[in-house]
């Protein structure tokens, strides 16, 4: 960001608390250059306590089922959107599980935990097949896409 949004002063570079920052000198508006990308990811779970997983087309990496969240809607209202259009099924019982962060790509995840009944799946641009996991069923590491997806999979099968 060149100039402020409050007033439409140039912005100057400074340091305040040892970080550098661009401030606007007229309003003391600061740019902390802290932005992130946000999204609501879903770990759902079946009756037997198997959880979903989803397969990309990008690469045949394995993640879980979410994505960023669009202007005027929540994040769970993402997560949920998110689940349905990559996987075709609806969930029931979300909660709240864990915030992951990875500073490096700037992004945030918010997870949610919900139960899903009925499993129908339709291959779509995005995903080409779904998979239910467990202890006795795992993933090869191998396969899991990128550091956010490793943590959240390892934090579920510890619980199991």
């Amino acid at each position: 960001m060149n100039y402020c949004p409050n007033c439409g002063e140039k912005l100057v570079d400074t340091i305040i608390d040892n970080k550098q920052v661009k401030e606007c000198k007229k309003c003391k508006y600061i740019d902390w250059d802290n932005w992130v990308y946000l999204a609501g990811v879903v770990v759902a779970f079946n009756n037997k306590g198997e959880f979903l997983m989803v397969k990309l087309h990008d690469q045949g990496k394995i993640t879980f089922p979410g994505g960023y969240r669009d202007i005027g809607e929540t994040v769970e209202e993402a997560a949920i959107r998110e689940f349905y259009e990559e996987t075709g099924n609806k969930i029931k019982d979300i909660e709240l599980y864990k915030t992951y962060t990875s500073d490096k790509i700037r992004l945030v995840w918010v997870v949610y935990k919900a139960k899903i009944e009925e499993v129908t799946f339709q291959e779509n641009d995005e995903v080409s097949e779904i998979l239910f996991v467990s202890k006795n069923n795992p993933i090869d590491s191998k396969l899991l896409r990128g550091s956010l997806t490793e943590r959240l999979y390892q934090d579920i099968l510890k619980e199991l």
